[in-house]
């Protein structure tokens, strides 16, 4: 059976290392639920590349048996943008786009793939970009020195037992 790309469309896919496939044109990588641990295990996943943003927003069509593939976002570092990853909800098969394998590898991640789509994952994601774009928006509030010296306060008074008199007098000294 021929496999073809999700992103490409048209493209077939190639052998890659321990059963998976993989597009010449995007460098996307499928990878078959039965072989994830192997590929994790040998190590030998796409090499080393930045990941691609060209293919990362678009979803596909399964590899293996065309199902609507679902996708999963994952954040690997507050400067970083986001990655998508595809799952394929019949067979479980995972499409990397090029450099995706690397950066999940690079930060030890490729062991919870299944965690990716779970409802807690998502949850805890969507808590994590909140968050990012709230220190976003105060950095360009405050500008980033006054919010890391903020911060730095901040962190001092949480468990300080003093924390409303420390507040109180903030309060006082920055009205005059």
């Amino acid at each position: 059976m021929i496999l073809q790309c999700p992103k490409c469309e048209r493209q077939d896919l190639v052998a890659a290392a321990h059963g998976a496939s993989q597009c010449p044109s995007c460098r996307g990588l499928f990878v078959p639920q039965s072989r994830v641990a192997e590929l994790i295990a040998a190590d030998a996943g796409a090499a080393d590349e930045v990941p691609s943003r060209s293919h990362d927003e678009r979803g596909g069509q399964c590899p293996q048996d065309r199902s609507i593939m679902s996708r999963t976002t994952i954040m690997l570092a507050e400067e970083e943008p986001l990655l998508h990853l595809e799952r394929c909800s019949s067979c479980r098969g995972i499409w990397f786009d090029a450099g995706e394998w690397s950066a999940l590898a690079s930060r030890h991640m490729l062991e919870h793939l299944d965690e990716f789509w779970s409802a807690e994952w998502r949850r805890e994601e969507r808590r994590a970009e909140d968050r990012a774009a709230y220190e976003a928006r105060m950095k360009k509030v405050f500008g980033p020195e006054l919010y890391y010296q903020l911060r730095s306060v901040a962190a001092l008074l949480h468990t300080h037992p003093r924390r409303s008199q420390a507040l109180a007098f903030i309060r006082e000294e920055s009205g005059q």
